[in-house]
């Protein structure tokens, strides 16, 4: 049994309630469908609250962390007055083994890893330079002496 992802389930849930969950409103029913998906992705899931208003941005829905946190905490309530929640809640089996925090992790470590090589490529491209091949030659000893003279060099091209 292979895991629901978040796209499954919001899709489940529009189906089952007929109602577009993305749909810029603030009508009741559809702020409690959205309440439901938000619980399911906190709750059995474990998704952060960024990743939770990312997946809703992703779909067209403006949300931020705090959005997906009050839903979630206004869920049970919405439960005893719309008992469809809770029927379509109990239609979703879940199985443990995919962590959302590691995707995170994985997601985050990726991007710092292309950013390293990208630091990597633009280093190697000014160890071609023949100046700076020129003072990687020099002995650590007289790289003083070098530095000096340079500046010194540079000094006289403003006297000119």
């Amino acid at each position: 049994m292979t895991r629901l992802q978040p796209l499954e389930i919001s899709e489940k849930i529009k189906e089952l309630s007929e109602i577009d969950i993305y749909k810029e409103t603030r009508k009741t029913e559809y702020v409690e469908y959205r309440a439901l998906l938000c619980f399911i992705l906190r709750t059995k899931l474990s998704m952060r609250w960024l990743s939770i208003s990312l997946f809703f941005e992703s779909q067209g829905k403006s949300m931020n962390h705090a959005n997906a946190i009050h839903l979630v905490k206004m869920y049970p309530i919405y439960k005893t007055t719309n008992p469809k929640l809770d029927e379509i809640e109990n239609m979703f089996l879940f199985k443990s083994g995919m962590d959302y925090d590691e995707i995170d992790k994985v997601h985050y470590l990726t991007n710092k890893l292309m950013n390293t090589e990208k630091k990597y490529n633009i280093l190697l491209e000014q160890l071609k330079n023949p100046l700076i091949k020129l003072m990687l030659d020099v002995p650590k000893e007289k790289q003083y002496e070098v530095e000096d003279r340079l500046n010194l060099l540079k000094k006289s091209w403003e006297w000119k």
